[in-house]
């Protein structure tokens, strides 16, 4: 079936209800060519609170003069909501929008220009600006990427680097017809977004990569802007560490795009020794930086340790990497098996 032209405002929340108010009203507030068709599809995840009845309510609250669709998907995690919305999405420019995120007045009718005229976009990223509950701690602007904060590509609007870098998921635009694709070839996730003591995460990364697999680019326009709100507990230093430690858990696949990318013929025995590679170059990192690493296992919650979160991020990744060597084998052949059959279509 062919794709139909327009754009569908895509908002995965998860006991969203009294996030969503605010977020809502700045996507109701959408200065859009009456030939543009667009719809919003909002999908509450595992919710257990009232996130339904509220988007529901705001529908009508703020006179919504497009489709509204509220859909619910029972299994937790990120990925399943995006699966589930895109797949529902009625049009070819899906925008993610995060529950804090507030998009500027001109966000789809920008996305309806830049898609139109760049079909080889993949994913298209924008540039958040962080507003805050509370005022920012003095370590925030050092981490503003790890909160999917600032400008993306350098500030340079356009392609990003082939097989290079990656978009925040937060505000940015999957084409639908590139999904179908991976799909229709065998895609599956191998990443999860979950809360708990960490912070897991990397769908976006994952489908980034996957995307650039299948032939499509990466792409930031920096005229693409919307405020990105934090909440006072999420500018906690443990709640940073927490961040990084998930990155460093869910980078997995990451690493295996990356030697795929750079090796197109790699064989298993060839990634193996590669992956092994990587280990012992992670531990003779570590082992460069004892003070480094006495600082992290001692005075940890020292905030404003600035070492502490990359000494601890790559601690993480010697240690996820470490155990989880043939998981990693399991994704190469998986990701490898994609290749393969997007190679042959």
């Amino acid at each position: 079936m062919k794709n139909v032209n327009g754009i569908t405002v895509l908002i995965c929340t998860h006991n969203g209800a009294n996030r969503l108010a605010d977020t809502l009203r700045y996507v109701a507030a959408q200065q859009v060519s009456s030939a543009v068709a667009w719809e919003v599809l909002l999908i509450s995840n595992a919710s257990s609170d009232n996130t339904v009845e509220v988007a529901k309510g705001l529908q009508h609250s703020l006179g919504f003069q497009v489709p509204f669709r509220v859909l619910e998907e029972p299994v937790a995690g990120k990925e399943n909501a995006l699966i589930r919305g895109f797949n529902d999405a009625a049009y070819e420019n899906i925008v993610i929008i995060d529950d804090d995120n507030w998009i500027a007045p001109n966000y789809l009718a920008l996305v309806d220009e830049i898609m139109s005229a760049h079909p080889e976009i993949g994913v298209l990223g924008g540039h958040a600006e962080g507003m805050f509950e509370v005022p920012a701690p003095a370590w925030f602007d050092t981490f503003q990427a790890v909160y999917a904060v600032g400008p993306q590509n350098g500030g340079k609007s356009g392609p990003l680097p082939d097989h290079e870098g990656y978009l925040y998921g937060a505000g940015s635009v999957v084409r639908k017809s590139a999904w179908l694709k991976l799909v229709a070839h065998g895609f599956k996730f191998t990443t999860s977004t979950k809360r708990g003591k960490i912070i897991v995460s990397g769908e976006d990364v994952e489908l980034g990569d996957a995307l650039q697999l299948a032939g499509y680019k990466l792409w930031y326009d920096d005229r693409l802007r919307f405020k990105h709100f934090m909440f006072k507990e999420r500018l906690t230093w443990s709640y940073l560490l927490r961040i990084g430690q998930g990155t460093a858990s869910s980078q997995l696949t990451s690493i295996v795009y990356y030697f795929i990318f750079r090796n197109p013929d790699l064989t298993e025995s060839q990634f193996r020794f590669l992956y092994n590679k990587r280990l012992v170059w992670l531990a003779a990192q570590m082992a460069k930086q004892p003070g480094n690493l006495l600082n992290a296992a001692f005075r940890r919650n020292q905030e404003g340790l600035i070492s502490n979160f990359e000494t601890l991020r790559l601690y993480y990744n010697f240690q996820t990497s470490l155990k989880q060597r043939e998981e990693a084998v399991n994704v190469f052949r998986q990701i490898s098996a994609l290749r393969q059959r997007l190679a042959g279509s």
